[in-house]
């Protein structure tokens, strides 16, 4: 044969089109030449990947099972089969192809990446990670594997080591758009916002139409309190894709943050009727129902909270059944902690309720032991961190509301030690005017701190006063946070080693103001005036058990009207302080009531 003819062979012109990326064009040249080679396994396999790679996995399989059939031994066509399957999510077969091309071809970067994606999409991060690892040995700057490393390591909690993946992933492909979201989720999860909001704009400049930069668009503005580009952001993907699940779930979130409950609750039965089985669909479906004061149909959605992403590091095992409110018939009980200080503080409200001479344990961060043993003294409290004793049932706080029925009762519920309210007081004394504790920031890694939490700065107004002596009662990061000019603040933070500490100075005090806080939960537990500086979008819990009034009768809120401003509500509160400190009766001091057990 000539070699013009061979030059000009369906094979050859196929081969050739390949070369120049000319893959639709080459499709046809392949299928002309299994007309002559019927029984080339090598032919069946590259058409049936010329395939796959135009979109089409469906139509792929009959290319790479024929090839399998002549060829039962090719690590090619089990790894590009695999792949298809796993496109089309049939993951069990997906899952054995790969493997047997693994065992064929131990150095086969492609096929360990697609079984890493395939284990991801399975919940096996872990392994996911190190099939990633093991592709990248043999190709290093491979961006998609790269991506796919900081999704695995995402997934087991190793952020630092996904963000520098996601990273380099996005250097090493700057046009690639699924780098700039690995990179933005990561970011998210790292608590930083502002960062993965940068991200995902960067994921929308390269690829506008992606639904997964829109949908952490709107995840990340909503939680920076940006809710109009949150709902546009959310409604664009929505518009492209009527099914987005995760969308409708996302969109359902924001709706209640601002407000909109019904067009909330529409959002998250719709992406419940797309995925029954949602856990965080089911969690923010509970919120809403909380917030709008539907609290026995709330409370049962609940109850999915530890299947959701957000609440996967708050779980304990325990090998202990489930307590479902009946008999204890002298079994112990274990009850514990699962989410925040201020959680833990709300919930124990529930512990009278349970039936009188009950054998239970509570079991709760450290620094809340000593005053839940004050206030609790028939109760053990033990830390979280403290071997267990042995128990029989268990229950976390927050299920008790379920449990027991939502009413409760009223504050206070907590006391503090009366000889440590004393040595505050004499403390105190020395302060002009009347005192007044402030708290102006929580923890940082909570997801809505942003909206939360203010500078201290911001309170500056409240110096304006006259006759008022603040106390700095703040936890954390921002505890040594300087006061500005024109506020005085006196603090005792080294004298402030737990909640027991906290509770005995704040009743000692006069009055708290502050944000959305655990010391905010404390003062209304302990039945002390107190003052809510809350943000638009208040949490859930501030209705958990019938409205705020109810929660603590001794506080009272300041919300903001619109997102983000602060201006208005500080404002509101100077001038309510001047009223207060004029013309308020003294308090009756909490070490001279009887203690609430």
């Amino acid at each position: 044969m000539a070699s013009s003819d061979i030059s000009e062979s369906p094979l050859q012109r196929g081969r050739a089109l390949l070369q120049a990326g000319q893959i639709a064009q080459a499709e046809s040249c392949f299928r002309e030449a299994l007309r002559t080679q019927p029984h080339a396994p090598e032919l069946h396999a590259t058409l049936g990947a010329i395939i796959a790679a135009l979109g089409r996995p469906a139509d792929a399989l009959p290319s790479f099972l024929t090839a399998l059939k002549l060829r039962p031994d090719s690590a090619d066509a089990h790894g590009n089969l695999g792949n298809a399957l796993r496109e089309l999510g049939r993951m069990p077969e997906a899952e054995h192809h790969l493997r047997v091309a693994l065992r064929l071809r131990p150095s086969y970067p492609e096929a360990y990446g697609n079984l890493g994606r395939l284990l991801l999409t399975m919940g096996q991060a872990a392994e996911a990670a190190t099939h990633f690892s093991t592709a990248l040995r043999d190709r290093p700057r491979d961006a998609l594997l790269l991506t796919g490393l900081g999704a695995a390591l995402r997934a087991v909690g190793r952020l630092r080591e996904a963000e520098t993946a996601a990273r380099q992933a996005a250097h090493l492909a700057p046009t690639l758009s699924e780098a700039h979201i690995e990179l933005g989720n990561v970011l998210y999860e790292l608590g930083r916002a502002e960062e993965a909001k940068d991200a995902f704009q960067a994921a929308l400049e390269r690829n506008p139409q992606s639904l997964l930069a829109l949908l952490g668009l709107g995840v990340v503005s909503t939680v920076l309190g940006a809710f109009d580009e949150a709902e546009a952001a959310l409604r664009a993907a929505l518009a492209r894709q009527p099914d987005f699940q995760e969308a409708y779930n996302a969109l359902g979130d924001l709706l209640r943050n601002r407000g909109r409950l019904a067009d909330a609750e529409a959002a998250l039965r719709e992406a419940l009727r797309l995925r029954p089985d949602d856990p965080d669909a089911q969690v923010n479906l509970a919120f809403t129902l909380l917030q709008a004061g539907r609290f026995a149909e709330g409370w049962r959605a609940h109850e999915h909270r530890f299947r959701a992403r957000a609440w996967r590091g708050h779980k304990a095992d325990f090998a202990a059944p489930r307590w479902s409110g009946e008999a204890l018939a002298g079994r112990r009980l274990l009850l514990h902690a699962e989410q925040g200080l201020g959680d833990a503080i709300q919930f124990c409200r529930y512990l009278p309720c349970i039936e009188p001479g009950a054998r239970m344990v509570l079991r709760v961060p450290a620094p809340l032991v000593r005053l839940l043993a004050t206030s609790f003294p028939t109760l053990q409290v033990i830390a979280d961190d403290a071997p267990l004793p042995a128990f029989d049932l268990e229950c976390p706080l927050l299920s008790l509301p379920r449990v027991l029925g939502h009413d409760a009762p009223a504050a206070p519920y907590l006391a503090a030690d009366p000889d440590q309210v004393r040595v505050w007081r004499s403390w105190l004394d020395q302060l002009p005017g009347r005192r007044v504790g402030l708290v102006w920031s929580g923890n940082p890694r909570n997801v809505a701190d942003k909206r939360r939490s203010i500078a201290l700065a911001a309170l500056r107004p409240l110096g304006d006063v006259a006759d008022i002596s603040f106390v700095s009662l703040q936890h954390g990061p921002a505890a040594p946070d300087e006061p500005p000019s024109g506020l005085t603040l006196h603090r005792r933070s080294a004298d402030l080693t737990d909640f027991a500490d906290t509770a005995a100075l704040v009743s000692a005090l006069d009055l708290i103001i502050g944000v959305d806080t655990a010391v905010i939960h404390l003062a209304g537990a302990l039945g002390r005036p107190v003052w809510l500086l809350n943000r638009a979008d208040t949490c859930w819990r501030w209705r958990a058990q019938a409205g705020t009034s109810a929660l603590y009768p001794t506080l009272r809120e300041f919300r903001q009207e619109t997102a983000g401003n602060w201006t208005a509500v500080i404002a509101a509160a100077r001038d309510a302080l001047a009223t207060w400190s004029i013309s308020a009766p003294r308090e009756i001091r909490a070490a001279d009531r009887p203690a609430a057990h």
